[in-house]
């Protein structure tokens, strides 16, 4: 593996930093904050906020990016996170830290869209679909990492995890070394309005109900363990840690599969992978089942994440990349905001077990419909 390529891995982690170093830590925080009034849910706002942001700040990146390039803005964006990420580690109000994030979150807005579309620019055909598959698998390895250490520090002080923001600094000269300015001249005859096609209608309105079930895993998930005894902050990270695990084998297998069936059909494959992770785990409170289902978990989003930023890029023209992958990203991250929102009332409504249940309910409920409607959307 190439510098550039490994240089891109690296940048792609930082998306999945901004949750699981955070998520063991969110009980410790909300007993801290606890006289504050709606102090549970503004703990998980913590890890929630920064989506927001993402989803405000991608869509205007991505314009920018197809306008001015791509590695300007990304130099800035790393530093940013640095500064933002690191924030509360020192900071003693609730709400400035939440400022924090927010600024966090307009960082990896602007990363996030870069990363993807610059591999659509570097890499082509068979190359990328396994490029991506490996940026998936490499996001999930690192969430292991990140989910493990993140738990262990949590143990120290709920504070610690946010050092290891600290990480772009590394990057900022490997990117300056190692990446390149992809040449725009030739997509010119290709620009112009930006139209969304049907079926990339269909992509990103998918992008954000995926992203609006899964994320009770690490928003949710945390608070459920401790309800069937499992209390150590470092053993809710080595469970959120497996279910990272998961889809790292699965996303190492995605350009074999992708190879052998559609868009919708993988998509589906990996709602249903979804799903049965969900019903398992409202069904069990031992240790081994949850693991299990964690995993199978896991299995689906390996799957489902390459997948939509393929499907996104190969529906998208050069010189529109950006903006399309940065409404992709917008997308994915309305949904991780919009997840403990719509989430938080359904749990005091019915319990943390049923919650989990219907998600695996409606994620099946999706699963069948792209398989029906498979040969229209493969078109």
């Amino acid at each position: 593996m190439g510098p550039l390529k490994l240089t891109l891995l690296l940048i792609s982690i930082l998306t999945i930093m901004a949750a699981s170093i955070v998520a063991p830590a969110l009980p410790e925080i909300a007993r801290v904050f606890g006289d504050i009034p709606g102090s549970d849910l503004l703990s998980k706002m913590v890890l929630s906020l920064p989506a927001i942001f993402i989803a405000l700040s991608a869509p205007i990146a991505g314009r920018l990016i197809d306008k001015h390039g791509r590695l300007k803005y990304l130099f800035a964006a790393l530093l940013t996170y640095t500064i933002s990420g690191t924030s509360a580690y020192y900071l003693n109000d609730i709400y400035a830290i939440l400022v924090g994030r927010a600024i966090l979150g307009i960082s990896i807005g602007v990363i996030m869209t870069i990363t993807i579309t610059l591999i659509g620019d570097y890499f082509e055909g068979e190359e990328r679909k396994k490029f991506i598959g490996l940026q998936s698998a490499f996001i999930g390895l690192s969430g292991i990492i990140f989910l493990a250490s993140g738990g262990f520090l949590a143990d120290i002080s709920w504070r610690t995890p946010f050092l290891i923001y600290l990480f772009p600094l590394i990057l900022i000269p490997l990117t300056a070394k190692y990446l390149v300015e992809p040449n725009r001249v030739s997509q010119t005859s290709e620009a112009g309005d930006f139209k969304v096609g049907t079926i990339l209608k269909i992509v990103f309105a998918t992008a954000t109900s995926y992203m609006i079930l899964f994320y009770i895993v690490p928003t949710q998930l945390p608070f459920l363990l401790k309800e069937m005894g499992f209390n150590a902050n470092s053993l809710t990270g080595t469970i959120l840690s497996l279910n990272a695990l998961g889809m790292v084998i699965s996303a190492l297998l995605y350009s074999r599969i992708k190879s052998k069936f559609s868009f919708p059909v993988v998509l589906s494959f990996g709602l249903i992978l979804m799903a049965t992770g969900f019903v398992l785990i409202s069904f069990v409170n031992t240790f081994l089942f949850v693991v299990m289902a964690m995993i199978i978990n896991g299995f689906g989003i390996g799957l489902l994440m390459p997948n939509i930023n393929l499907w996104a890029i190969e529906l998208t023209q050069p010189a529109q990349r950006g903006k399309s992958l940065g409404i992709l990203t917008m997308c994915l991250f309305l949904g991780q905001f919009l997840s403990p929102i719509i989430m938080q009332p359904a749990v005091k409504a019915f319990g943390l077990t049923e919650l989990f249940f219907g998600v695996g309910m409606v994620l099946m409920v999706m699963a069948a419909t792209f398989l029906v409607f498979r040969r229209r959307l493969a078109g």
